[in-house]
Parts: structure tokens; C-alpha cells; sequence
């Protein structure tokens, strides 16, 4: 039985829904401008007894606003609702943005993160260079609309087309900074990798960005690639629940 629970981080109302249970406690975290309800069909894979904790990040579903979407404001809200929540040392699941969350958080983090399941992020390699910035912020200048009409519906993300384009350059810029990160993680990670196409991103820029998962193991023996998968980028918490879990019952065993 879920509950459904606000909390406060930096003033800010986040929405939380929690399937409290005796066993692994799992903390799953979004991509950037979508909610917690993706993860839907991933909970309904795993043990009965999972105590798993979804949110809402801020500006996103049934969050409050805020004029604050930086990576440092994400990961502020990673911390606030463990805190809040109660959880001791959970299992971070992150999707794209929310995989980038996870590693940044269990590096700085030493000893209270249980282990780590990534799917298609946190690949540390620096995509958008040169002129890319500008088509970045061409896409969602063009996306500006549906994005708002998903907002208003609590579907997505209630970002202006400027805010969303800068969370995609800036999660770009903290990737290229992450072998570090993977070099301090002290717990087992797994990586899930998809291969399909992804909307508006040529295909060099998505081989590129999953070759960087050869580098990221590299530099941790508690690293390893789990698999990958056909599904692209947006499919893959649908399509691809039960592998997923897979992975989140490997790490939790």
C-alpha cells in the first residue's frame, strides 16, 4: 500500500510516495523533467517487502515550483528526502539525470548508500560541444509547448523552455566531471545501458555517450555494466521493468 507524503527541502513542497516494507530500502530517482510515477512498472517487479521511496523533484508532478533547477539545488533534494524519509542506507536507482544524482551522491557520501543501479546515465563524457548548445536550446524553444501542456497535467516538468535546455547543458558539463566520483564509490554499481535511438540526439552523440561506460568501469572494480538493452532512452523504464529489477535484486541480493 503506498502512502503519499510532502516534505520541505530548502522551502520548497516535495511529493513523495513511499511502499513501506521490512525489506531493501530503494530510492528511485527521475530523469530530468519526468516523475515518479515512471517508475511504476519497475516497483511492481520487485519483492513484495521492497520499502521503496519515489519523488517528485521540484517544478515536476505534484512538487512545488521553484526558481532553482540547478544540479546542486537536485542534489540538495536527494538529501532532504533521505533525511526526511528515514532511510539508512538505501539502494539509489537513477534514470538519466537521476543516475547522475545517484553517483554524485554516494561519492560524497561515503558508507550510507547501500549500492547503485544506473540506467543509460552518469556516463562521463562531455557531448555538447561546439554548436550544440544553441540546437539544445532550439529543441526545447520548439518543445516549449507540449512540455507546459505535460506540466500543467502533472505529467512532466513545469520548466520554460530556457530552464530545460540549461538542466541539459549543465547535467552535461557535471558528466564530464564524474570519473572521479566513480573512483570514490564504495558501493556495488551496476550500469544499464539502452541502444536505440533517442529523439533529437544524432546517432554519434548517443554512441558516444554509451562507449563512456567503458572508462567508468574502468576505474572501480565495483563497477560493472549489467546489460544492455534495445529499448532507447525514453522506453526503457517501460519496456524494460523487469531487467531493471533484475538489477535492483542483484545489488540488494
Amino acid at each position: 500500500m503506498s502512502a503519499q507524503r510532502d516534505i520541505r527541502t530548502d522551502g520548497i513542497r516535495l511529493h513523495c510516495t513511499i511502499n513501506a516494507g521490512p525489506g531493501p530500502e530503494i530510492l528511485f530517482l527521475n530523469g530530468a523533467f519526468t516523475t515518479g510515477r515512471d517508475w511504476k512498472k519497475v516497483v511492481r517487479q520487485l519483492p513484495p517487502d521492497a520499502h521503496t521511496v519515489r519523488f517528485d523533484a521540484r517544478g515536476r508532478g505534484r512538487s512545488a515550483d521553484s526558481a532553482d533547477y540547478s544540479f546542486s539545488g537536485a542534489l540538495q533534494d536527494v538529501e532532504r528526502v533521505i533525511e526526511a524519509t528515514g532511510l539508512r542506507n538505501p539502494v539509489l536507482v537513477g534514470w538519466s539525470h537521476g543516475a547522475t544524482l545517484a553517483v554524485r551522491h554516494a561519492a560524497t557520501h561515503p558508507g550510507r548508500v547501500a549500492g547503485l543501479v544506473l540506467i543509460d546515465g552518469a556516463l562521463p563524457v562531455r557531448i555538447f560541444r561546439g554548436k550544440a548548445p544553441g540546437r539544445i536550446h532550439r529543441q526545447y524553444r520548439m518543445l516549449g509547448l507540449p512540455l507546459r501542456v505535460l506540466g500543467i497535467m502533472r505529467l512532466a516538468s513545469r520548466m520554460n523552455h530556457r530552464q530545460a535546455a540549461e538542466v541539459v547543458l549543465e547535467l552535461d558539463r557535471v558528466d564530464a566531471g564524474l570519473l572521479p566520483d566513480y573512483r570514490a564509490l564504495d558501493c556495488p554499481t551496476l550500469l544499464v545501458l539502452g541502444s536505440g535511438p533517442h529523439f533529437g540526439s544524432p546517432a554519434s552523440e548517443m554512441s558516444a555517450m554509451r562507449a563512456a561506460a567503458d572508462p567508468a568501469v574502468a576505474q572501480n572494480p565495483r563497477v560493472h555494466l549489467y546489460t544492455t538493452v534495445p529499448s532507447n532512452h525514453l522506453w526503457m523504464l517501460r519496456r524494460d521493468a523487469a531487467t531493471i529489477a533484475d538489477a535492483i535484486r542483484a545489488v540488494t541480493g
